[in-house]
């Protein structure tokens, strides 16, 4: 018993034409709307959440100035800065990390509490000048 294996069977070749799927053509055509594009993006601004971020601010910036007149007042300037910039780099942290309203609140606190209670300009006129006391 001989186990035969049947030829293939004899298709026509592809390259012929015959029989075979017709040639497809596809088009196709972009267009393109140019974007708008705005001279000034100031959406970043955010004014309306950055007033009620100030007017719910303003009584917890008066506490944190007082506190920073007592850091004045023991230890310098000096350490009221460090103490009002390290508040204030913590809340910017915050705020770039979640953009609520909390921590929004938060860094307009610190901002008004700092320049309600240290020397802001005279400290900006010694760093530029390289002035100090």
């Amino acid at each position: 018993m001989t186990d035969k294996i049947p030829d293939p069977p004899d298709y026509p070749p592809y390259s012929t034409g015959w029989g075979g799927p017709e040639e497809t053509h596809v088009h196709v055509h972009l267009t393109q709307d140019e974007p708008e594009t705005k001279r000034w993006d100031l959406s970043w601004i955010q004014p309306g959440k950055n007033l009620g971020a100030i007017g719910c601010a303003w009584i917890p910036a008066n506490i944190w100035a007082a506190t920073l007149n007592d850091v004045t007042r023991e230890q310098g300037v000096s350490g009221a800065w460090v103490m009002g910039g390290f508040a204030l780099t913590v809340a910017v942290i915050r705020l770039v990390q979640n953009r609520r309203f909390f921590h929004r609140f938060l860094v307009w606190t610190a901002v008004l509490g700092m320049v309600l209670a240290l020397p802001v300009f005279t400290t900006v006129v010694d760093v530029m000048t390289g002035g100090g006391r």
